[in-house]
């Protein structure tokens, strides 16, 4: 059903590209969740504020654990099967 395969060219730079994403996410996460301590806001996370705050919560939580496994994935080594 699922196979593993070693990684192309192509998907390489789609590692460095998950990387880069996934220091986006923690970084807006963690960011916005310490703020959120001393009552600041960040923009595009206002609307979420104001609809619920556990939510909020949540969604910042995601941010920081999505943003931790989307770079372990981009950093972590090819597969090999044959070892």
């Amino acid at each position: 059903m699922f196979t593993l395969h070693k990684l192309t060219n192509h998907s390489t730079m789609n590692k460095g590209t998950l990387t880069i994403i996934g220091f986006l996410c923690f970084m807006t996460g963690m960011i916005a969740l310490i703020l959120s301590l001393v009552g600041l806001r960040i923009s595009i996370l206002a609307a979420i504020e104001d609809w619920n705050r556990g939510f909020a919560f949540l969604v910042k939580l995601i941010l920081i654990f999505g943003g931790m496994i989307m770079f372990y994935i981009g950093r972590s080594s090819d597969y090999d099967p044959e070892m």
